[in-house]
């Protein structure tokens, strides 16, 4: 092979590489590029009212009661008996549950929506590109590199 052949078949594949990286029309973005966005949402709700409420138990609480007689203070406490409730409030975004005589959260369950959202890039079938194989020539069967037109089949 000549030495202007080897430069032609360079020159030729710098063409069509050229010219396959300029003239490619993409659609939408690339899916190898990924961006990372963290957004923190704050969901405001109105006061919540209890969707269901249970007696758990009643414990006797003391209260103080001061008496005075005569110029003298007395301290008499009396046991009055507070009920204990659990309270279940109940929306599209948690479930809780609240509970005791100073209220306190037992359990909550949150739940979020999340979309996962992938785009595919189609696949290019039709192509143009340097084609290596093997092939019958003027002196039989012979190795061959070449340009070509190709079809992706997978």
């Amino acid at each position: 092979m000549k030495a202007w052949h080897v430069i032609l078949v360079l020159v030729l594949c710098l063409l069509c590489f050229v010219f396959g990286r300029y003239t490619k029309k993409v659609r939408g973005e690339f899916v190898c590029k990924t961006d990372t966005f963290v957004r923190v949402d704050t969901l405001r709700e109105r006061v919540p009212y209890p969707v269901y409420e249970t007696v758990i138990q009643t414990v006797p609480e003391m209260f103080p009661v001061y008496i005075t007689l005569s110029g003298d203070t007395v301290r008499e406490p009396i046991f009055v008996p507070i009920r204990i409730t659990q309270k279940e409030y109940l929306t599209d975004n948690y479930h809780a549950w609240v509970s005791g005589y100073n209220p306190a959260l037992d359990s909550i369950d949150i739940f979020r929506e999340t979309t996962y959202i992938t785009k595919r890039q189609p696949a290019r079938r039709w192509g143009l590109g340097v084609i290596g194989g093997y092939g019958i020539g003027r002196s039989g069967l012979s190795p061959y590199v070449g340009v070509g037109v190709y079809y992706r089949i997978w």
